[in-house]
């Protein structure tokens, strides 16, 4: 269900957080969710928008794929495919259009005057759902900061749109530039307060990661409903928020791999990606998404059970690249295999479909672990690899501590991963696997044999 959407009666009203990007839904004939025609193109696949506007609540009346070959530098999609939508718009009486591309603030505005109805574009969409996803003070300021610049530049064309919703005919009567003007030095003025306010955020961030710095750290990362939140919550033992929704999760959550482990490692939940992600939802979650430069591992979680699994992987692994982290450890894991494992008896069809999507799964990711998050012995089977993985890393080292240094072989034993150890006449002797900054840091190597 589409949340509801205020009135706008005034600028200062237009330009609220919680004031929806989408188009209206309708009341006036029985209908309670949102109804749009979507417009599509060639290069891209309509199954991902799709789902994100199922997040929202929205109901697809119908759509169109226009060429990218053929493009109109006013309105982008060409006038004959408009036309195609115009005539879905009235057979459908929809009410809006969703378009699967970012369309500058003109060409917004052109298709809006052209169709008579709401427009909004991909970016508008995607950070439509981050508004209402957002739950913590740092979720709710990076979603608005982000809204509010792509706000910015599109004020004129947000003008009509919102007075379409009321139907208000011709998108600009009674607005001038003066008012435009004002609007943007409101929308500024904020921007800053947000951006001040975000410093202060990343402040405490900074503090917190300066704790785990020399704490062994592993990502969680991959397509939005991938089920990273789920799977944290297996491996941890926690109760992280998870519910099955593209972007159920925004803020980064920490937590201890196993309390057994030595030397410790901790389990760092991030948020989802997506194709085509705003690149103002990437400028102001920049230092949520540092959690994935401070981690020695990542873990790509990837929906196995998903049709387009392939595609989802692809994405994410281009989203890497675009934040520099793609060279950095990894570990591929396919999530949600219990719904592909068919117990149905006589259920020969299904159960070989199934196979045949285990399989064609297995192929999109050679090599990977093919898991259900649900499943305890697969889960504790992947954090062993994770923290071998770790051990595997470190180096070793001999020692001999004084038994007088009682403090020093608690740490080592805190902070490493003890393979022997033996008493002595000179002390404890162990040889023990650890992280060269902590073995430094502790001052081991005065005591090395």
């Amino acid at each position: 269900m589409v949340s509801s959407q205020k009135d706008v009666t005034s600028n200062e009203a237009m330009l609220e957080a919680n004031v929806s990007l989408l188009p209206k839904a309708s009341r006036d004939d029985g209908r309670d969710s949102l109804e749009v025609v979507i417009i599509g193109t060639e290069d891209h696949p309509l199954d991902e928008l799709v789902r994100l506007l199922d997040t929202l609540g929205a109901r697809v009346a119908g759509s169109v794929i226009a060429s990218t070959r053929k493009i109109n530098p006013a309105t982008y999609i060409t006038r004959g495919k408009l036309e195609d939508v115009r005539k879905l718009l009235e057979t459908t009486n929809a009410d809006g259009v969703i378009v699967d591309v970012e369309l500058s603030p003109n060409q917004l505005r052109n298709v809006e005057e052209f169709l008579g109805k709401p427009v909004t574009d991909r970016p508008g969409v995607i950070i439509e759902i981050f508004s209402q996803h957002a739950r913590t003070k740092e979720a709710k300021t990076q979603t608005e900061l982000a809204r509010l610049e792509y706000v910015l530049p599109r004020l004129t064309h947000l003008w009509s749109h919102f007075e379409r919703q009321r139907g208000g005919g011709t998108g600009n009567r009674g607005m001038g530039e003066t008012q435009i003007e004002v609007d943007r030095r409101l929308v500024k003025k904020r921007m800053s307060t947000l951006r001040e306010r975000l410093k202060e955020i990343e402040k405490e961030r900074h503090i917190q990661r300066a704790k785990r710095k020399e704490v062994l750290k592993v990502a969680l990362v991959g397509y939005t409903n991938a089920g990273k939140s789920t799977l944290l919550n297996a491996l941890t033992k926690s109760k992280v928020h998870a519910e099955d929704k593209l972007f159920a999760t925004l803020d980064s959550s920490v937590r201890m791999l196993s309390p057994d482990s030595h030397p410790p490692v901790v389990a760092v939940d991030t948020v989802g990606f997506v194709s085509r992600l705003p690149p103002e939802l990437v400028a102001s979650f920049r230092s949520t998404l540092e959690e994935l430069h401070e981690a020695d591992l990542l873990v790509h979680v990837v929906d196995g059970s998903s049709p387009t699994a392939r595609e989802e992987l692809e994405v994410t692994i281009q989203v890497m690249k675009e934040l520099d982290v793609e060279s950095k450890p990894r570990i591929t894991v396919l999530n949600k295999m219990d719904l592909l494992r068919s117990d149905t008896a006589g259920a020969a069809s299904v159960l070989a479909q199934s196979l045949a999507r285990r399989n064609l799964a297995r192929i999109v990711a050679p090599g990977s672990f093919s898991l259900s998050a649900f499943n305890a012995d697969e889960v504790s089977h992947l954090r062993d690899v994770i923290l071998e993985h770790f051990k595997s890393k470190l180096d070793t080292y001999e020692v001999v501590i004084p038994y007088s240094e009682s403090k020093l072989e608690a740490l080592i034993h805190k902070n490493g991963s003890v393979d022997h150890l033996k008493h002595i006449e000179k002390g404890t002797y162990m040889r023990v696997r650890m992280d060269a900054a902590w073995a430094k840091k502790l001052g081991i190597e005065k005591y090395s044999t």
